[in-house]
């Protein structure tokens, strides 16, 4: 059994508030572009606290007989989560590294997206323990991949925009690997909702 008064959903609902914390932290940056780089180090703390969270469930599922469920998914949801947060880390390092002096209001867009897509995210993972039972886990899991849906109809959007308009190789090179970026957490959090999903239907 896990050790006593560790519940891997509750860690796993931590593990996602601090991915909701980094993608709010996100918007913070981009809507009050200042002291860039202290608010990109102030989103490696939460990827740093992230890391931890993901150890203190990997060394427990390690020493755990019993698991709720296998403990081979609740290491892949651990990792995935995980995820969602380095790549909101990476794009909070690319405005810094590429020295962005202004920020386009898509990438602020973008950035609302991601924070929506992890609040949602966060009440999957809130409710994934009562997955049994659960009305309304399925609506939650549809609407992180509507909103992923939204990000990716908007990068393709302004991808295409930016080849048609901007004339500026480094500019086009740089913007491009942020959206990218940004897609890609879009892309984590879907991929997380799905394992839930999945897990739902391979548990029930």
């Amino acid at each position: 059994m896990a050790s006593k008064g560790f519940n891997f959903f509750e860690k796993l609902t931590a593990q996602m508030s601090v991915c909701k914390k980094a993608a709010q932290q996100l918007i913070d940056m981009l809507e009050n572009y200042n002291d860039v780089s202290v608010k990109a180090e102030m989103i490696h703390v939460s990827e740093h606290e992230g890391d931890t969270m993901l150890h203190e469930i990997m060394g427990e599922l390690n020493r755990s007989f019993i698991t709720p469920i296998d403990r081979e998914d609740i290491a892949e949801m651990a990792k995935k989560l995980d995820d969602i947060t380095d790549s909101v880390e990476d794009v909070a390092n690319l405005f810094d590294m590429l020295s962005i002096t202004t920020v386009r209001e898509e990438a602020k867009t973008m950035a609302r997206f991601i924070l929506s897509a992890c609040e949602t995210l966060y009440d999957v993972i809130s409710e994934f323990s009562s997955f049994k039972n659960s009305k309304k886990l399925k609506e939650l899991i549809i609407k992180v991949n509507g909103v992923e849906e939204d990000g990716d109809r908007m990068h393709r959007s302004v991808i295409k925009n930016m080849f048609q308009k901007e004339t500026d190789a480094i500019t086009i090179m740089k913007w491009k690997e942020i959206f990218d970026t940004m897609e890609s957490v879009l892309d984590n959090c879907e991929d997380a909702a799905d394992l839930v999903d999945s897990l739902i239907m391979k548990n029930t």
